[in-house]
């Protein structure tokens, strides 16, 4: 709302519910970059929501307007830049830092609720796995308020498994190693050595299910995370694990955030018997 009212005068009042309602940052008071979604009705004002976004936020030196869903190998969005600046930044979350630059690499500042609650899950001198790992906030969130034996996260984007390495060097963690590789042939080699598995991939994450069940030891938990409609957001991602794992018992259940519009980004807790 209050980007809305900056507007008022600049867009058109018919125009002005297109507004979007809010926008994620991503950095800290040393510098951030804002992404926004805008649709194509503003397409004339588009500058002017930037600057109307940097206005509200001092620290922002960078606007990117987000295009699509994410694509390729890497998972990434497509970026129009709107307002120029640097987009590698220092994102500061409960304590711990994660240096990203969110145009080379996935990362939502909006999932760190959701990190530290599966921090607080993690039993001491646990064995964590944790595929599809980006730059590592899980892992870090998890080394920070957990006691685990050992994390191992893999990563196949070549500036996520770099900015991995720095994160886990700025934020000393030593029972942290980063992988760089793929998932599908780096899993294999992880059978039955885990106690926990964390499964972020939203979109497609379920074709690695079963890999990720084999990699945990019997009483182990796979953190699986998919996609619902508001009706019924966990039918989706049970079902699948239901078919995959008959089995397997589901111990827990969190909306993560919205993900699109009537659809969130949830995530299911499998305990593999």
């Amino acid at each position: 709302m209050a980007l809305k009212r900056r507007l008022q005068g600049v867009v058109p009042p018919e125009l002005l519910d297109k507004v979007p309602t809010s926008f994620e940052v991503v950095g800290s008071r040393g510098g951030a970059v804002a992404i926004v979604e805008i649709p194509p009705e503003l397409e004339q004002y588009k500058h002017k929501v930037a600057e109307a976004i940097v206005g509200m936020n001092k620290h922002v030196k960078a606007v990117l307007r987000k295009m699509g869903g994410r694509t390729g190998d890497y998972r990434l969005y497509n970026f129009e830049v709107l307002i120029e600046g640097p987009t590698e930044v220092l994102h500061r979350e409960h304590g711990y830092y994660i240096k990203v630059d969110p145009t080379k690499v996935y990362f939502s500042s909006r999932d760190q609720t959701d990190r530290l609650d599966v921090a607080r899950r993690v039993g001491e001198g646990e064995r964590v796995l944790y595929l599809f790992a980006g730059v590592a906030p899980y892992a870090i969130a998890i080394a920070k308020f957990a006691k685990p034996r050992l994390i191992v996260a893999v990563e196949l984007n070549p500036w996520g498994f770099r900015y991995m390495v720095e994160n886990f060097r700025i934020n000393k963690i030593r029972n942290a190693v980063a992988v760089h590789g793929d998932v599908a042939e780096v899993g294999p080699l992880f059978r039955k050595k885990f106690d926990r598995v964390i499964l972020t991939l939203p979109l497609g994450a379920y074709r690695y299910l079963p890999l990720a069940l084999d990699c945990l030891e019997k009483g182990g938990v796979v953190h699986f995370y998919h996609t619902g409609k508001a009706e019924d957001p966990y039918r989706e991602a049970e079902e699948i694990v239901r078919g995959v794992c008959p089995d397997c018992q589901i111990v827990g259940r969190r909306v993560v955030r919205d993900y699109a519009p009537g659809v969130y980004k949830v995530r299911v807790d499998v305990y593999k018997r």
